[in-house]
């Protein structure tokens, strides 16, 4: 579970489902597609081609007609077997480009180079993270997520309200609860000879973690997990705003709770806490809740799948993992660094130019992290899982808005790598069957079967 405006992937993340055979050359960090001019970057309708998707959206005057790129984003990524090597076809092109389907239909700025995602996601003044309305429609309520939807000066006070309840010496007490309910899940199934990872432990297990961190009974887990379900996999918008409306109202109810008698620390802080010298108002308090409920729904399990599935395919590295234990903190580096799972994104504060480009106030501009974290003049080899790599990845951001639980979700990943490696020898594909993923403002993989001895 993290929180933040990187590791939160909003409820209506629009997925384009994909299904990938064993061998995947792009995860082996070899070539995926041919080098010919079909696979790297071009402005399609420059070149009298036919668009990968076109909307009807109008390119604005001030964009230069040698930075469009009318294509469907979310299709573009899903394209192939490996959505990263897709992805990174447009580390070919220009590094600021105006992609006329960036998201939900929707037309904006896409950066694809380190320096720029991070100047980008540094610079709140000119690229802010501020936003009304998203939340305040789905659960029908004026409530920001907060702090991720509230830039600084604000943002600093609910920063150091919540900051001392997620370092790792805080976090302690809360691991070996993180510990019991990764056990647990496996319990479950360790006697078959295999699960299929994602609904079997990777969806349930950031749940689970939710329930301890948030003092709830672990008798609600179906309950979440039907409501997550609901949330990110609803078959129509009536049934997402159903489950998050639902969600809502326990949250709600169980703020209540905490009033007079809070669970542990963190939730005195969010009932009871000070900003700037005065207590927390209804709506911030609940702006914290809802954030801390959605912040690892899709991230987490996303990463989780990503990890297995390559774990799955390399034995050789199960080996090196299972001799020295203390290999497996660099090895969750690395893995967050190759399979950043999050497409983050800013809106323009104000008219500004940058690099060399105008940009308006009020548009969008996009910030795919697996473009940065596998941006080849950062890092040599990008595509390459390298656990001796010293790394210096972004994939719980940077600056200002830097994920509030980035040590939470680091203990639970490690925590997952040393349990399967202790309970399972020689982890592998289940023989037959292929695993699938999704695309969209998260990269996640939906099915994956495993097999071991």
């Amino acid at each position: 579970m993290a929180f933040g405006p990187v590791w939160f992937a909003p409820p209506f993340s629009h997925l384009r489902p994909a299904s990938i055979p064993h061998l995947n050359a792009g995860l082996d960090g070899g070539p995926l597609f041919p080098q010919s001019a079909e696979h790297k970057f071009s402005n399609r309708l420059a070149r009298g081609e036919a668009p990968m998707a076109t909307t009807a959206t109008t390119v604005p005057a001030h964009v230069p007609d040698a930075l469009v790129w009318d294509a469907d984003f979310d299709a573009f990524t899903a394209e192939g077997r490996d959505p990263w090597a897709a992805i990174c076809r447009l580390h070919d092109g220009p590094p600021i480009r105006w992609c006329t389907n960036v998201a939900y239909g929707r037309s904006g700025w896409l950066l694809t180079r380190y320096d720029l995602i991070s100047e980008a996601m540094i610079d709140y003044e000119n690229f802010t993270a501020e936003r009304h309305g998203m939340i305040a429609d789905l659960v029908g309520e004026n409530v920001r997520l907060n702090p991720i939807e509230i830039d600084p000066p604000a943002h600093h006070g609910y920063r150091r309200l919540l900051n001392p309840h997620f370092t790792p010496k805080a976090l302690r007490e809360l691991e070996e609860a993180v510990r019991r309910s990764a056990s647990e899940l496996v319990d479950k199934f360790a006697g078959q000879g295999g699960c299929e990872f994602i609904s079997q432990f990777a969806i349930p297990y950031p749940s689970y973690v939710f329930l301890d961190l948030m003092n709830m009974p672990r008798a609600m887990l179906d309950q979440f997990i039907h409501w997550e379900d609901g949330i990110m996999r609803g078959a129509d918008m009536a049934e997402r705003v159903k489950a998050a409306r639902e969600v809502y109202a326990y949250l709600k109810a169980h703020r209540e709770k905490q009033l007079e008698q809070p669970g542990n620390p963190l939730l005195d802080a969010m009932v009871n806490g000070e900003v700037d010298g005065r207590q927390l108002t209804y709506l911030e308090s609940m702006g914290m809740f809802y954030v801390l409920y959605v912040g690892g729904l899709d991230t987490v399990y996303s990463t989780l799948g990503w990890i297995l599935r390559y774990l799955a395919t390399h034995p050789d590295l199960q080996e090196r993992l299972r001799a020295d234990s203390e290999l497996i903190g660099p090895a969750v580096e690395e893995f967050t660094r190759a399979f950043s799972v999050v497409v983050t994104h800013r809106n323009l504060a104000r008219d500004t130019v940058f690099h060399g480009v105008q940009m308006k106030a009020g548009e969008e501009i996009h910030l795919p992290l697996m473009l940065a974290d596998r941006d080849p003049s950062v890092f040599a080899d990008p595509h390459r899982v390298d656990i001796d790599r010293k790394s210096r990845h972004i994939a719980f951001g940077t600056g200002t808005h830097n994920c509030l639980g980035i040590h939470l979700a680091k203990r639970e990943l490690r925590i997952v790598i040393e349990l399967f490696l202790q309970r399972f020898s020689n982890i592998r594909l289940r023989e037959g069957e292929e695993y699938r993923y999704h695309t969209g403002r998260t990269f996640g993989i939906e099915y994956l079967p495993l097999a071991w001895d």
